[in-house]
């Protein structure tokens, strides 16, 4: 997209205005998922990492949906549907430019989903946890491969700002569970828990 639609760098503002989205998030989904206050505090220094960061950033427009269930694979490759973006966010906001890495953590979230939903009946099969672990950094690793050949950037290294964006949507995935399948909720915190740095 961002050969053909607009791309501006990112300013230092913006790295505040994401950690601050961030963080209001997590402060409004503690509320609807008490259990998020365990990785409160360490979500809430990952976030601040990200308003001190000065990762270059070069804005464009985003899928702003991106997950497994938003692409095909067909004999030639890989296709990409529904670029409408998160609908419950406005449209003013799905046509707001932003990072990239936004996308690559919702499928990189997308992968520990396809993972670990096989153990939401079976949370204590050790063989089932491991190969699941295994199928997900796999896949992980395959996906950041051939996104970094594809776009020379590497979007998969130490990223402060990839971490924040996948722990960000896990805090929105545990509201959505919470919501519509509480016994799923196991999937967004079992992450979380990776992502505050509390394992």
């Amino acid at each position: 997209m961002a050969k053909v639609l607009p791309t501006e760098p990112a300013g230092e503002d913006w790295y505040a205005a994401v950690a601050t989205q961030m963080t209001e998030r997590l402060t409004a989904a503690t509320e609807v998922v008490p259990q998020l206050a365990e990785h409160a505090e360490g979500l809430r220094r990952l976030y601040a990492a990200v308003a001190d960061s000065r990762e270059p950033v070069v804005r464009q427009r985003v899928h702003g949906d991106l997950h497994l269930g938003q692409v095909l694979r067909t004999a030639t490759g890989w296709i990409l549907l529904d670029f409408e973006g998160e609908p419950a966010r406005p449209l003013s906001e799905r046509r707001t430019l932003d990072s990239p890495l936004r996308d690559v953590a919702g499928m990189l979230r997308s992968f520990d989903y396809a993972a670990r939903h096989m153990l939401v009946e079976q949370p204590d099969d050790a063989q089932r946890a491991y190969r699941a672990q295994e199928w997900a950094a796999r896949n992980r690793a395959a996906f950041c491969t051939g996104y970094s050949e594809a776009s020379g950037l590497d979007p998969c290294g130490e990223s402060p700002l990839l971490r924040a964006f996948e722990a960000d949507k896990a805090v929105y995935e545990c509201v959505y569970e919470a919501r519509n399948r509480p016994h799923w909720l196991m999937i967004p915190l079992n992450s979380l828990a990776r992502l505050a740095g509390r394992d």
